[in-house]
């Protein structure tokens, strides 16, 4: 059998990202900065960071904070050249 390159995708876990039991993510999905993946959950698109996603397949339930509140909290925590929403 031979491997197919569209079949070997990366999955790219950010920083600070909490997964829950048994959660499974697919190829080529990005689980942004700051998450959460509610357990059971079945992650089939990339997600934007600070979001809580879930279910089967896994969607967006809402997000961890306001677009103010990201920007403070990345400010405190990241270099400005990391900082996931800048002006």
């Amino acid at each position: 059998m031979r491997k197919i390159p569209e079949n070997d995708q990366d999955v790219l876990i950010e920083e600070d990202v909490w997964c829950g039991a048994n959660v499974t993510i697919l190829k080529g999905v990005t689980i942004g900065r700051g998450s959460i993946v509610a357990a059971g959950s079945v992650v089939t698109k990339s997600c934007p960071p600070y979001s809580i996603i879930g279910g089967v397949p896994a969607k967006l339930i809402k997000k961890r904070f306001s677009e103010e509140e990201i920007k403070l909290h990345e400010l405190m925590l990241y270099k400005h050249s990391d900082i996931v929403n800048r002006d």
